[in-house]
């Protein structure tokens, strides 16, 4: 009797399944972040010792940069390849890359991509690379990347 209580209990439970959890950047413009972010990120963050890491298994940063000179998609074979402009997969990568930021947030101030590299007089948190937003929530780059977190952003 109680073997047949026990399987009909692990039966029921089969039936359970999980929603999968909302793509962050189906919410986002990616022609706000290829004009408006990504020159920032590209700027401020893809050095070689910090996002510009190639992400393996337990190496490299969460944040992921692609830049011009710096870290490549693919291997270059001449200095012309790696100082090239970035290709769309590039572009579409670093895109994907920043917008994994946007998972699961309360609030959009509460993105990792505007709280890491604020001062933490600002609320930021301990950033490796010191605080970047050197003017706090009012610096032109902290703006900029907000915009495109609200779907406020534009192209200039």
């Amino acid at each position: 009797m109680w073997r047949s209580i026990a399987l009909g209990a692990i039966a029921s439970c089969s039936g359970v399944q999980n929603a999968p959890a909302p793509d962050p950047a189906a919410s986002l413009s990616e022609s706000v972040f290829d004009c408006s972010v990504q020159p920032i990120l590209v700027r401020q963050c893809s050095y070689t010792a910090c996002h510009g890491i190639a992400g393996t298994t337990g190496t490299g940063a969460p944040l992921r940069v692609y830049s011009p000179g710096k870290l490549r998609a693919t291997p270059a074979m001449t200095i012309d390849d790696l100082a090239s402009p970035l290709t769309t997969d590039e572009q579409h990568a670093n895109f994907e890359s920043a917008a994994a930021f946007g998972w699961d947030l309360t609030s959009v101030d509460d993105n990792w991509l505007l709280r890491k590299p604020l001062p933490s007089i600002d609320g930021g948190f301990e950033h490796k690379g010191g605080a970047i937003w050197q003017q706090g929530t009012q610096d032109p780059q902290y703006v900029a990347i907000r915009a495109w977190l609200t779907s406020t952003g534009t192209c200039p």
